[in-house]
Parts: structure tokens; C-alpha cells; sequence
């Protein structure tokens, strides 16, 4: 019998099916604000694609890529899932849906890093919110289409939405299809029934009992849409021809200047160029819940978003070319041999144990095949390779170009976490011998970035007898979710856990009690606090009589990137904005006389200086934040030394001795700040803002109407000015809100306010406006609290 709440992967079957060509494959991610409705449009997908047999509803807790118990019960995604299915019997997506909630960001951050391409999902009513632009700039560099969905919505703006996206987003638009609409035969308000297809110059309507059944009518001049039409193709071609001049050239001399007479596949493919080159995003709309407008959309992702040939470089540590071949996807160093994978996430099931989520940049992996982990130094054999529909499992033998699996077997267990690169040979079972010790074995995809945490909890064992089990089981959380960190005071022995959010730490929570059978006590959630330093260290220098030799200093990060030099090797130490520099290491040459190597000395000192940061803080034993330690040039070690164990304690110790010789007054406390969006009526603003620049020591950004082309985080005035004179069909669904003036709409408070502040805002913000108020927050950065707040946050710990 399974563990009480392991989750267990599906029936595991045996993957026959041909491989797809390179150039017909998409890796995609759906990225959205929360309830956007990105779970509702995978379930389309999967049913239209004739992955499913039926269609998964989010509020029954049914549905295939939220698989998790709690993501059952709360109806939100928590953790990315992966699957793969087939479209227009050719085409072959890798989907990843990804969380809406702010808290999971992390699951966003390392999907993206191994995706080609993304459909961003946007609510029609709403429009534009908070978190669309956070994971719209998170993707940037990224292709993407976006869909309007919920258009069936009272109160839907397509083209406010579209106008918003432009303003908001900082993107040129190509709009594919727009919505149309058939009235009420009793209210006669109008009533989304399909959408016109701008580039086939088609209407498509969906019939509400047969989800499956789609009438297709073809645009002629006498039809009611031929007028909108002409409109929209002449824009759209307009925005084509100021980036294509392939296009243009079409336009003028075979086309003869007419709009029309463009056909369907030179359109596509301009769209498809432009698209690639982030010069525009195109817009589709549908309504996902009434199965509307989804095939459209898988249309979409095929036609304009890249395969793993067209998609972006992956960024790697050293000056290595990277070619596409046309054939086997990319080269690396001119070696058609040479594998190159990136793991970019972890579970574990009760049956196969620790799995290994990888992105394959170059080459093949084999099943059964010895591969090196550049980024830890460790070599070892991998087993059995999956790819992943959800929590089903197919069992294949290799992983080419592009193509996204898992790696499973005891061996990789302690030898790969996320962000490490993966090497290996495509043809030698053991050929890590053949690839060149600098330019391949030592290549490194630059690492998955974490963001910090922002909340703590204590945990406790609930005897003294379970405290290795609690061990064991917070390190098999932090293993899949990165995002969580742990920390131990040497001096009370007390464990603290740390993560995103409020909820992110509630899911933590029940994973290990439910999940993981950890009895164990968690006390109350509160703000995650730093220290910083001012000044820098004095270098400390040991030279021992065995033959080690290190000097080392920490100092301030502003500091250190004042003075930043070329030769000199920076390594992120992946929490708190720490990092550490080994001076003139990019430099060392090509002769290395020790017997450990450069990867097992650096992943050493990366550990040493992480746990001598974790609690070095004189003022109340914070972790320290935006600090450097510096290893200076000139170390050594023992030529016959093959352990970093000494490497380990004797840097600790010296980073200790470096930060021991400051004085208190040396250092300051830092809070996480956030960075919040409060909407409410014009009515309720007064009583808000009173609270927010009061009670919560509020920064004021800026006070704007709920739909203000002009606010937002990433205002620019030059795509104010495109949005305004874009062409966009009339929003007839949207009644009054359409003409409502700026007097009566809502209001969306923007601010900077200390996270401490605002545990408790959402109790608060419902008093204020009788319920009626929402608000959205996100982490902004850390800075020194104020002289007259310190005393009452130290009294707390």
C-alpha cells in the first residue's frame, strides 16, 4: 500500500509512437493572472487535441494537469505540470500550465526558463491585472499569443483588453480573430457565439450542446463582416509591412496594393516572423469554459510560436558557439556528439522515487548512458527515462533536441537538482572521456534563478525521536520546491522555514504533514528579516602547514560590482542577493594540477559562504542580504588532496572571523517591501488611502482609473501612443462600463508598503469597502527599516 497521501503516478506505458520531427515540435507554457482561466484552457486542449475523453472542470477538482490534493480542494494550480499531445496530426505541444497565484512564481520562473514559447491568457472583464505584467516581463525574450478568454463574460472588453496589452505590455498586435456576437432574443443584449477569423477570412461559430461542432462560413462581400474585415486586415497588414518587407514587396507587385487578395499562407507566415522576433503578439479571444475559440488557438501556437529550432540560445557560462543544424537541432562547440540538458525541476513518487524533470538544449540522452553534472562534478549512470503527461508517466528510450522528460533511477537522486547541467555523449554509453575537459565538460546553462523568501515559520519535532524524520522530509520539500529555504539557529537549535508567501507556506505545511507524515508542530507564520553590512571586512588569511592557503573578505554587493573585474569568477549563491567572487578564475588557464576539480572547490565555498551568511547578523542574528565573499587570488590546496571537507570548514571560518571583526553599528536590519495594486470604488478611496499611508506606512505610486491606458508598471509613451491609434472593433458587450467616466470607475491604488504591514491587509480592505475591494501583491525589493519601526520588529524576535 502507498504512504497516506503520496501521490501516484498513472499507469506507466511503453512509448511506441514515431518520433516527431524537430521543427514540428512546440514546448509552450500558459502563463496568466490568477483565474484567468489557464487551467479551464488546457482541459480544452487536451479534449480538442484528442488527448482526453472528456473534459476536467477545475470546481469539481477533476481536471488532468491539477492533480495535486490541494490544488483539488483550493481550485488553483500550485505546481507546474507538464503533457504532451498531438495537433492537426503532425504537430506535437509540450504544455506546461503554470500557477496564476504570486506566490508560486518560482514554478513560473523555471518553467519559462525551458520553454520556446508561451500563451498568455487574459480575462476579458478584467483586462490587464497585476500579474499578467509580472509574468508577461518574467517571459520576456519569449514569443508568445495571447487569448482573451471569458469573452461570454458581462462586461467583456475585448478591445479595451487588446488596447490594454498594447499600453501595458509594451507590444505591437496583430489581431487573428475578434470576437462577434448574435442577440438575446429576450433581453436583446448581445451574446458571444464565435469569433471572425481575420487571416482566413472566415466566421466560425461554436454550437453550445456539441463542444465538438463548429460552423465555418466563409467572408464575402456581400456578408454583414466583410466591412470589419477590409478594417482589420488593412491594419493588420499595415503593422506586418513596417517590419516585413518581404510582405510589402507581395503587397504591392502581386497583390496590386488590395488588402485581400493577400492569401492566407503569406499572411501566416508573416505573423509567424514577426512574432519570432518579438516585433508583435498576435490575439485571439474565445470563452474556454463554454469550449469556444480553443481550436483557433492551437492553430495559433503551431503556426506562430517556434519550435526548439527557431527558439532562443539557451545562456551558458562560456564562449562556446552554438550552431542550429536543420537536422539534429543544436550543436554545441561543432560536436554532433555532445548532449547537453538542463534539470529544471524535481518530485518524488512513492514507486520510481526522485524524478528529474530536464530540458534537452543539444544532442540526445540516452536511457542507461554515464553522464556528468558540470555544475556539481558528479558523474554517474542515469536509468530509465519518462516523459510526463500530468501525473502519467511513458516510458521512452531517449530524449532528443527540444524534447522535455524526466530522468529517473536511484543514481539521481543525490547527484542532480534543479538548475544543474547535464553532459553526455549521444552515441557512447561511457564517452564522457571524448568531450573536451574545458569547453563541454566544464559548459554550465546558467542556473535557475530563486527568489528570495519573504515569510518564515518555525518547525519543531514533536519529540526529540522525530527529529531526523522532520530533517528528512523538509529536505525532500526543498528539493522539489527550491523557493522554500531552511535555516537552523546553532544557538536555540530552532528550524525555520521559509517561503514566498502565506499560502505558499499553508501548502508547505499540509505536504508535510499529509503528504510526508512529518509529526511535527508549525508555529506562526511571520516576516522573513535580513541584515546587511555597511563596510567592508578586513581580509583574513590562513596558511596552513599541509599546504592550504585561502585569503577571504566579505564586503557590501554595491561594493563589490563597483569594482567588478572580467578575469574574476561570480557565482550566485541563489538566496538573499549573495554571491561569491574567486578573484582571477576565469583566467587560471587550461592546466589544473589538483586533484579535485574547479567545480567541487567552487560548489565548497559556495556552501561555506552560505552557511557562515545564514546567521551572521549583529544586530538580532539575521541572515545576511546583498553581501559578497571574496575569495582573493593566490589559493592553493595540497596537490594530493581529494576531499573539499577541509575546503568547507576552513573558509566558514574565516568568513566568520572577517564579519566577527565588524561592529554592531556596522550593520542594519532589512525588511521585504512589496509592491501592491488596490482596486476600489471611487467611494471607499478616502478611507483606503487614509489606512495604507497611516496604519501601513505607505509609499504612494500613483492613484489611476481601474482601466487607465496610462498606469501600470510598464508605462512607455510611445506605446500609448500605438494603442490609441490602433484599430479595434467596438466593445459591445461592455454596456455601460464602456462610456463610464472617470468620476464613477474604480480606482487602482499603487503603492510601496513594508510587508509587515500588511499581514493582515485583506481582513482590513473588506471592512474598508464592504467587501468590495481587491488588491494584489508582489515582492519589490528589500530596504532598511526606518529608525522608528525597529525597536517593535526586534521586540518580536
Amino acid at each position: 500500500m502507498f504512504e497516506k497521501g503520496l501521490r501516484r503516478l498513472g499507469v506507466v506505458r511503453r512509448f511506441f509512437s514515431a518520433k516527431t520531427d524537430t521543427s514540428l515540435v512546440r514546448n509552450i507554457g500558459i502563463i496568466a493572472h490568477i483565474d484567468a482561466g489557464k487551467t479551464t484552457t488546457t482541459e480544452r486542449m487536451l479534449y480538442f487535441s484528442g488527448k482526453t475523453k472528456r473534459i476536467g472542470n477545475v470546481d469539481e477538482g477533476d481536471t488532468i494537469t491539477d492533480f495535486l490534493p490541494q490544488e483539488r480542494l483550493r481550485g488553483i494550480t500550485i505546481q507546474s505540470a507538464a503533457i504532451s499531445f498531438n495537433w492537426q496530426n503532425k504537430f506535437r505541444i509540450n504544455l506546461i500550465d503554470t500557477p496564476g497565484h504570486a506566490d508560486f512564481t518560482f514554478e513560473v520562473i523555471r518553467s519559462l526558463k525551458v520553454l520556446d514559447g508561451c500563451v498568455t491568457i487574459l480575462d476579458a472583464v478584467a483586462g490587464v491585472e497585476a500579474q499578467t505584467e509580472k509574468v508577461w516581463k518574467q517571459a520576456k525574450g519569449i514569443p508568445k499569443v495571447c487569448f482573451i478568454n471569458k469573452m461570454d463574460r458581462a462586461g467583456a472588453g475585448f478591445s479595451r483588453t487588446a488596447k490594454e496589452i498594447i499600453a501595458k505590455l509594451n507590444t505591437r498586435i496583430l489581431l487573428v480573430n475578434t470576437p462577434i456576437f448574435t442577440a438575446d432574443p429576450v433581453s436583446r443584449e448581445p451574446v458571444f457565439e464565435g469569433v471572425l477569423d481575420v487571416v482566413a477570412q472566415k466566421v466560425l461559430r461554436w454550437d453550445s450542446k456539441d463542444p465538438l461542432k463548429v460552423s465555418v462560413e466563409e467572408v464575402t462581400v456581400d456578408s454583414q463582416y466583410w466591412s470589419e474585415l477590409v478594417q482589420l486586415r488593412e491594419s493588420m497588414i499595415e503593422t506586418l509591412s513596417e517590419f516585413d518587407e518581404e510582405l510589402v514587396e507581395y503587397f504591392l507587385e502581386t497583390a496590386e496594393g488590395e488588402y485581400m487578395r493577400i492569401p492566407y499562407d503569406v499572411l501566416i507566415k508573416s505573423i509567424r516572423k514577426l512574432t519570432l522576433a518579438n516585433f508583435a503578439t498576435p490575439i485571439l479571444c474565445g470563452a474556454s469554459f463554454r469550449n469556444m475559440g480553443v481550436q483557433p488557438l492551437l492553430d495559433a501556437v503551431v503556426n506562430y510560436l517556434p519550435s526548439p529550432l527557431e527558439a532562443k540560445k539557451p545562456e551558458i557560462n562560456t564562449d562556446v558557439s552554438i550552431e542550429v543544424s536543420q537536422k539534429g537541432g543544436a550543436v554545441v562547440n561543432k560536436n554532433n556528439n555532445l548532449c547537453v540538458a538542463q534539470a529544471f525541476k524535481v518530485i518524488t513518487d512513492p514507486i520510481r522515487g526522485i524524478m528529474i524533470y530536464v530540458r534537452v538544449y543539444a544532442g540526445c540522452l540516452n536511457s542507461g548512458f554515464t553522464v556528468y553534472n558540470s555544475s556539481t562534478g558528479a558523474k554517474f549512470k542515469i536509468g530509465k527515462l519518462v516523459v510526463m503527461h500530468a501525473n502519467v508517466a511513458e516510458e521512452v528510450k531517449e530524449l532528443r533536441c527540444g524534447e522535455i522528460g524526466v530522468l529517473t533511477g536511484s543514481t539521481v537522486s543525490e547527484n542532480v537538482r534543479t538548475g544543474d547541467t547535464i553532459v553526455t555523449h549521444c552515441i557512447k554509453k561511457d564517452g564522457l572521456r571524448s568531450l573536451d575537459k574545458i569547453k563541454e565538460l566544464g559548459l554550465k546553462i546558467n542556473p535557475i534563478e530563486t527568489p528570495p523568501p519573504v515569510f518564515s515559520a518555525a518547525i519543531e519535532p514533536r519529540t526529540l525521536g522525530n527529529k531526523k524524520m522532520m530533517e528528512d522530509s523538509i529536505s525532500k520539500l526543498i528539493r522539489e520546491d527550491p523557493s522554500l529555504h531552511v535555516s537552523v539557529d546553532e544557538e536555540t537549535g530552532q528550524t525555520l522555514l521559509s517561503g514566498m508567501g502565506q499560502l505558499h507556506l499553508e501548502i508547505a505545511k499540509d505536504r508535510l504533514l499529509n503528504e510526508l507524515n512529518a509529526d511535527v508542530e508549525v508555529g506562526k507564520v511571520m516576516v522573513s528579516y535580513k541584515e546587511t553590512i555597511n563596510a567592508c571586512c578586513e581580509v583574513q588569511d590562513l596558511e596552513t602547514e599541509d599546504g592550504f592557503k585561502f585569503s577571504i573578505t566579505v564586503e557590501p554587493l554595491e561594493v563589490a560590482r563597483a569594482s567588478k573585474n572580467h578575469d574574476d569568477l561570480w557565482q550566485s549563491l541563489s538566496l538573499d542577493d549573495n554571491f561569491l567572487i574567486m578573484e582571477g578564475q576565469l583566467n587560471h588557464g587550461q592546466e589544473w594540477p589538483f586533484q579535485v576539480t574547479l567545480e567541487q572547490i567552487t560548489s565548497a565555498l559556495i556552501s561555506s559562504s552560505i552557511a557562515a551568511l545564514q546567521k551572521s547578523g549583529k544586530i538580532a542574528n539575521f541572515p545576511l542580504h546583498s553581501c559578497v565573499v571574496r575569495v582573493k587570488s593566490g589559493w592553493t590546496i595540497p596537490l594530493d588532496e581529494t576531499s573539499v571537507s577541509k575546503i568547507l570548514t576552513q573558509t566558514r571560518m574565516l568568513i566568520f572571523e572577517a564579519l566577527n571583526k565588524l561592529e554592531k553599528s556596522e550593520f542594519a536590519v532589512l525588511e521585504p517591501i512589496m509592491h501592491i495594486s488596490v482596486n476600489v470604488k471611487q467611494g471607499d478611496m478616502g478611507h483606503v488611502l487614509q489606512d495604507l499611508t497611516g496604519a501601513r506606512k505607505a509609499n504612494i505610486l500613483s492613484i489611476d482609473d481601474e482601466y487607465d491606458m496610462n498606469s501600470g508598471e510598464n508605462v512607455d509613451v510611445k506605446f500609448q501612443k500605438i494603442a490609441e491609434d490602433q484599430y479595434l472593433p467596438k466593445d459591445s458587450t461592455m454596456g455601460k462600463a464602456s462610456i463610464s467616466s472617470s468620476a464613477t470607475a474604480n480606482k487602482t491604488i499603487r503603492a510601496l508598503v513594508p510587508l509587515k504591514e500588511m499581514v493582515t491587509y485583506m481582513n482590513r480592505l473588506r471592512s474598508l469597502t464592504q467587501g468590495s475591494g481587491s488588491y494584489h501583491m508582489g515582492y519589490h525589493g528589500m530596504e532598511q527599516v526606518t529608525t522608528d519601526r525597529l525597536p517593535n520588529i526586534l521586540e518580536n524576535y
